[in-house]
């Protein structure tokens, strides 16, 4: 577990399930990885110093929840991979901040989510790049899979005051294409499991 408002020096996360993420401020000082398996983030603040690198890859299933995730990009150089999968029966709603608060720095955010019967997914991105904060990279793809009614919601905001960025969203919202499952069916494979295998690839994020 991490405690509270503890500095990463170097720590080694790789390949390993954190079940419990108490801290609402962390600092990451190096390449830190954490992967984090049916674990909600409750109003937590991390922060990059000078090239610091953090991967985060998570995945979420079934319970209602409302999370939210402030990322500050505060040194030079520091870059955030973001990488989050859900499937859900509830109501779910995510806000992951991100400020591009110095030069150099890159963000990349996937978000996958699959949504089962009436229930609703929010994903809400915010990348923020001040005026001075050249070369920056910010990019935000989520995707939400709808099995019944869409009730869900993607805002992909970008709000940039600096002219020397790149900067790129996508944003889609739908169902398994009837071309796919169709394929699949040929090959003797039955509609339930055609469903079951395309969830299956869809949450897994390389």
């Amino acid at each position: 577990t991490i405690a509270k408002n503890i500095i990463m020096d170097i720590i080694e996360l790789d390949n390993e399930v954190i079940n419990e993420l108490n801290s609402n401020n962390l600092v990451i000082k190096n390449e830190v990885v954490i992967n984090i398996n049916k674990h909600k983030f409750d109003n937590i603040t991390i922060s990059l110093t000078d090239n610091a690198h953090l991967v985060i890859n998570k995945k979420y299933s079934e319970k209602e929840v409302t999370e939210k995730i402030i990322i500050n990009l505060d040194g030079i150089g520091s870059r955030v991979d973001y990488k989050f999968s859900t499937i859900t029966k509830n109501n779910q709603s995510y806000i992951i901040d991100i400020n591009h608060n110095n030069k150099n720095t890159v963000s990349s955010v996937i978000n996958h989510g699959v949504v089962l019967n009436d229930s609703k997914l929010d994903f809400i991105v915010n990348s923020r790049v001040e005026k001075g904060n050249k070369k920056s990279v910010l990019n935000q793809t989520s995707k939400i899979i709808v099995m019944s009614k869409n009730n869900s919601r993607i805002e992909p905001n970008m709000y940039i005051d600096e002219f020397d960025v790149d900067a790129r969203h996508a944003a889609t919202i739908g169902k398994f294409s009837k071309d796919e499952i169709f394929y699949l069916m040929t090959k003797g494979i039955s509609y339930k499991e055609c469903e079951k295998l395309l969830i299956e690839g869809f949450l897994n994020i390389k």
